[in-house]
């Protein structure tokens, strides 16, 4: 698809996802725009990227969002921006519906009322069968997002859920690592558990894709491979030429050993997009006629059924990560 000249907002594109949306999108002459609470990491942003316009708010306030809105008149809304450290929402859950929840409405209802092209709410796979708050409440932006594109007719409303982007703000794998370089132990919570792995290049491909062929209320997903933790840190320790050391902790509050990121009740729903590496799961109630897709005859997606033990291709595949 030609962005020559469309426009785009992000939300919270001051992270690692808002960044490399911002690097591919400039190469196809777009016109971005930053909304976020960071006037900090604004001012870095604007150092690298000159040609972004950044506006502070937060996506508590709807009356903010939808000055920038409208001022901006974006053609596509990219809604990165939430709390996401799975510790801190136990904790502090008030605060993670707020911003998630609550948040993720007010940039559906603004994007409506300004009459944007498509909105797309960037998930993740703790959205599927939560167990912690912040995936609870993703899940609940996502029903949000179908819910409000549902009624009505104007701008596509649909969201893009993935996992672990490596490298990326809060991934383990820098601090895996630093900790094997400097001959320390890494703390492991199970040697079962297993995590849904990919790059930042793919996870903006994923964006980009889902934009592309949404046209209401989906729910877009990558078929990635997830990985067992010894195998991530023994991927690690060929990166850093040392042998890694872990020992044991306990489960932390919120975590699940394996991850799903398409449930079974998701299967008769789901559709294979053709010529990308996207699931498109399609909303209970339609208000459009979809694309003439092919049914996805696969099984769900739960990270121990989808493990790959090639240690070597996970190492080349971090490798690659960290290069984005």
């Amino acid at each position: 698809m030609n962005y020559r000249d469309k426009k785009f907002l992000i939300t919270g594109g001051t992270g690692s996802l808002g960044k490399a949306l911002i690097k591919r999108l400039i190469k196809d002459r777009a016109s971005i725009t930053i909304f976020s609470r960071d006037e900090g990491k604004q001012a870095f942003l604007r150092q690298d990227f000159p040609e972004v316009k950044t506006y502070i708010g937060c996506v508590r306030d709807y009356e903010r969002l939808l000055e920038v809105f409208l001022k901006v008149k974006p053609d596509y809304v990219i809604h990165a921006g939430a709390l996401k450290r799975i510790d801190d929402g136990e904790e502090h859950e008030s605060e993670f519906t707020k911003t998630n929840v609550n948040g993720s409405r007010n940039v559906a209802k603004a994007a409506i009322e300004a009459g944007v092209t498509k909105c797309m709410l960037v998930s993740t796979d703790k959205a599927c069968l939560p167990v912690n708050n912040y995936g609870k409440g993703k899940s609940l932006a996502e029903g949000i997002f179908t819910s409000e594109d549902f009624k009505q007719d104007g701008t596509i409303l649909a969201s893009v859920r993935y996992g672990n982007v490596i490298a990326s703000r809060g991934s383990a794998i820098p601090l895996f690592l630093d900790l094997i370089k400097n001959n320390k132990q890494i703390k492991l919570t199970s040697t079962d558990m297993t995590r849904f792995f990919f790059t930042l290049d793919d996870a903006v491909d994923t964006v980009i894709s889902s934009i592309e062929n949404a046209i209401g209320g989906e729910i877009f997903i990558p078929q990635i491979n997830s990985y067992t933790l010894p195998s991530l840190v023994e991927a690690c320790g060929i990166i850093a030429k040392k042998e890694p050391s872990f020992y044991i902790d306990d489960l932390r509050p919120g975590e699940k050993l394996h991850e799903d990121m398409l449930e079974k009740t998701e299967l008769p729903r789901t559709y294979k997009v053709p010529g990308v590496n996207l699931l498109q799961v399609r909303p209970c109630r339609q208000r459009v006629d979809y694309q003439e897709f092919k049914k996805y005859d696969g099984p769900h997606f739960n990270s121990e059924l989808w493990v790959k033990s090639d240690t070597e291709e996970l190492a080349k595949l971090i490798e690659k990560g960290l290069k984005c």
